[in-house]
């Protein structure tokens, strides 16, 4: 209601104004063409002509434009570019929440990255004193062994050499035996094992 009114008011002010802009200049050339007589009055005329020609195309303009909602053309384009600057901007506020939320996130991915480097060096020293604590206990046990074995082959090798003595001993007596002793002590050591034999049965 009140957009029609102040419509009317500017439509009724821009006719008046072209009205009295007119009768001025009609008035004008009427003042001037009493002194130059009937050419003046023809050229006052043309230009009064020219006038009122500029003011209706002024007036039609003025009509068409109202009509062809130019105005509101340029309102709408303007909340347009308006709403979109609006959506510009809350974008940009989005891509800045958003690019500070990556941000820390990439913060806190450099710190967990930092602590498994520093966890992973940890496991891996704790790996390396485990592989060589084990490594020194394998090679305590394979000296132990290789003792065991050098001790057991040397036992082996005494006992051995102990057998081969007692069966040199042996051989030797045995040798000795036989050449010290006579026929009659044969036939003694043979009767006296007969005599146990005959017993035992």
């Amino acid at each position: 209601m009140i957009s029609l009114n102040s419509r009317k008011k500017t439509l009724t002010l821009l006719i008046g104004c072209t009205l009295i802009s007119l009768i001025s200049l009609c008035s004008l050339g009427f003042a001037a063409g009493g002194e130059s007589g009937s050419h003046g009055n023809e050229a006052i005329l043309d230009l009064l002509y020219r006038i009122l020609n500029f003011s209706l195309l002024i007036i039609i303009l003025f009509v068409v434009i109202r009509k062809t909602q130019v105005k509101k053309y340029f309102s709408d384009r303007k909340e347009d570019i308006k709403k979109k600057l609006d959506d510009l901007k809350s974008e940009k506020s989005a891509a800045e929440s958003r690019f500070k939320e990556l941000e820390k996130k990439l913060e806190e991915f450099e710190v967990k990255k930092n602590d498994i480097i520093a966890q992973f060096k940890a496991e891996g020293e704790a790996e390396k004193e485990k592989i060589i604590t084990e490594a020194k206990e394998k090679a305590k046990q394979i000296l132990a062994q290789a003792d065991m074995t050098i001790e057991r082959e040397i036992q082996i090798a005494k006992d051995r050499l102990r057998q081969e003595m007692v069966d040199a001993a042996a051989l030797k007596a045995q040798k000795i035996i036989i050449k010290e002793i006579k026929d009659s002590d044969q036939e003694r050591m043979v009767d006296q094992v007969i005599e146990r034999m005959t017993k035992l049965h």
